[in-house]
């Protein structure tokens, strides 16, 4: 994985953006890894068949909600 320091992402966007383009990139701030840089592929590719989803709470599956207000009433009883 290619690095590259986070005033590189200024200074070098298209540099970063083409190598990001090609596998993950890594930017450094401060000489520490914090963010991962990658194309929507190569995210797809490793993330896409995650089943966990988010939801709005106007969205959540009734399942979801019921499963949050019994949390909930425990913890009231608590």
């Amino acid at each position: 994985m290619k690095h590259y320091p986070s005033t590189d992402l200024k200074q070098n966007l298209g540099d970063v953006l083409a190598a990001a383009s090609q596998q993950p990139v890594s930017i450094t701030r401060h000489n520490k890894p914090r963010y991962v840089l990658m194309s929507i592929e190569t995210y797809e590719a490793r993330f896409g068949n995650d089943s966990r989803r988010v939801y709005a709470a106007k969205d959540a599956p009734p399942e979801h909600v019921e499963m949050l207000e019994e949390y909930i009433a425990e913890l009231d009883r608590d």
